[in-house]
C-alpha cells in the first residue's frame, strides 16, 4: 500500500535544518579553515587562473568552478556556498517532512548534525554538489517507491542530477542510477518481480553476477596484476604529490592485486573512520575526527542490518534494498583506495556518500513504519 498525505509540514524540522547548516558554512570558512585548508576551495576568484593553466576543455573541475563562479558573482565570499547549503537543508526538509515523526529523532538528528558532513555540505567544493544533486535523486526515488504512483517531482531536476553526479563523482553515480531506475519502474518491478523473487533467487542472482564477473578477470590475468598496480599507484601519487598534506599515509604497500584484496579488509572500514587511534592520538586535533568516525562507521552498520532485516520480511523493499546494497558494496570495494592514503581526505570524500549511505536507509525505514501505521489503523477501522 502507498502513502498519500502524512499531515503537514514542519516548518519547526526546516528551520532547525537550515539553522544546522548556516552554521555548518560559517564554521568551515570561520573556525575548521584554521586547522587545516578546505579542499579545492573553488574560490570563484581563482576560476580565471585555472582556465589560464587547464583550458577550457570540459572537465568535473571546470563545472565545479563555474558554478560557483556563477554563484560568487551574485553571492559574495563564503555567502555562494551558504546558498547551496541552505539549499541542502530544504531538499531534506522536503524528503523527510512527512515522515520525520516515523524516524527516531535522536538518529535523524545524529546523521544530520556530523561535524564534517556540515562543513563539507557549507563549504565550496565538488562534495557540496554531489550532496545537493544526490538528495534531489534520493527525495524523487522515496516519493516515487512508497508514495505515490505519479512522478509528483519534476523529472527534469531528477536527470540535472544524476547529469551532475555522472559529471563530478562518475565512480557513485551507479548506485543513484540504480535506486533511480527501480523508483521509476517500481510501479510495474513490484508487479512483475517483487513478488516472485525470494531472498534465495536473489542471491543467487548476485552470486552468479559476482562469479562472472570475477570469472572475467580471472581471464584477463593483466588486470589482476598491472592494471590494478597501475591504479594504486596513480591514486597514491594523487596524495603523496602534496608534500604540505602532513596526514599522508607512505607505509601502504601494494606489489599484486592480492595486496588489494588485503588492503580492503582494513582500508574499506578505517576509510569510514577517517584518522586511526593512533593518529588520533599522536594528532590531538584529529581525535575528535576519529570519534565521529566510529559513530559514522556504527551508525552506516546499522541502518544497513536494519535494511537487511526489512528485506527478509517484505517482498517488495527487496526490489529497493537488496540491488542498492549490492551495488553500494561494489563500488565502495572498487573506489576504497580514495579512502585510505590520507584521513583528512577520507573525512571529505565520504561526504560525497552521505545521501546514498545514510539518508536513503533512513527514508526506507521511515516508509516502511509509516506504510505499517496506516496498514494496522485500516484494518482496526476495518474490524
Amino acid at each position: 500500500m502507498k502513502i498519500s498525505i502524512f499531515g503537514i509540514s514542519s516548518l519547526g524540522l526546516l528551520t532547525r535544518l537550515m539553522a544546522a547548516h548556516v552554521f555548518g558554512t560559517l564554521f568551515a570558512h570561520t573556525v575548521y579553515v584554521r586547522f587545516t585548508q578546505l579542499g579545492d576551495r573553488y574560490l570563484p576568484e581563482s576560476y580565471e587562473e585555472y582556465v589560464e593553466g587547464y583550458g577550457e576543455d570540459f572537465t568535473s573541475t571546470l563545472f565545479t568552478y563555474g558554478v560557483y563562479n556563477t554563484l560568487g558573482s551574485i553571492f559574495p565570499g563564503f555567502l555562494a556556498p551558504m546558498v547551496l547549503g541552505i539549499l541542502i537543508a530544504v531538499i531534506t526538509w522536503l524528503a523527510f517532512r512527512d515522515v520525520y515523526k516515523h524516524l527516531s529523532s535522536k538518529l535523524f538528528w545524529t546523521c544530520n548534525l556530523f561535524p564534517h558532513f556540515l562543513v563539507w555540505s557549507g563549504s565550496s567544493s565538488k562534495e557540496q554538489i554531489v550532496i545537493l544533486s544526490g538528495l534531489v535523486v534520493i527525495n524523487f526515488a522515496a516519493k516515487r517507491s512508497f508514495a505515490a504512483n505519479n512522478l509528483s517531482i519534476n523529472l527534469i531536476f531528477v536527470l540535472v542530477a544524476l547529469l551532475v553526479l555522472f559529471l563530478i563523482r562518475p565512480n557513485y553515480f551507479l548506485i543513484y542510477l540504480i535506486i533511480f531506475t527501480t523508483a521509476l519502474f517500481s510501479p510495474w518491478l513490484h508487479r512483475i518481480v517483487s513478488r516472485r523473487l525470494s531472498v534465495g533467487v536473489w542471491i543467487f542472482i548476485f552470486s552468479l553476477l559476482t562469479s562472472g564477473v570475477i570469472a572475467y578477470l580471472a581471464l584477463a590475468s593483466r588486470f589482476f596484476n598491472e592494471d590494478v598496480i597501475d591504479f594504486m599507484d596513480r591514486v597514491q601519487t594523487s596524495f603523496h604529490a602534496y608534500s604540505s598534506a602532513g596526514s599522508n599515509r607512505y607505509d601502504i604497500q601494494w606489489e599484486n592485486f592480492y595486496d588489494f584484496l588485503y588492503n580492503s579488509l582494513w582500508g574499506i572500514p578505517q576509510g569510514f573512520i577517517g584518522p586511526t587511534l593512533i593518529e588520533g592520538i599522536s594528532k590531538p586535533v584529529q581525535f575528535p575526527a576519529f570519534l565521529e568516525g566510529v559513530l559514522y562507521l556504527s551508525i552506516l552498520v546499522y541502518l544497513f542490518y536494519k535494511l537487511l532485516q526489512l528485506s527478509i520480511k517484505s517482498r517488495i523493499l527487496r526490489l529497493h534494498i537488496l540491488p542498492y546494497i549490492y551495488v553500494c558494496f561494489a563500488i565502495i570495494f572498487v573506489s576504497y583506495p580514495f579512502l585510505i592514503f590520507n584521513p583528512g581526505s577520507a573525512l571529505r570524500y565520504k561526504q560525497s556518500m552521505h545521501p546514498i549511505l545514510i539518508f536513503y536507509p533512513l527514508l526506507i525505514l521511515a516508509y516502511y513504519r509509516a506504510n505499517n501505521l496506516i496498514k494496522t489503523k485500516i484494518k482496526k477501522t476495518s474490524d
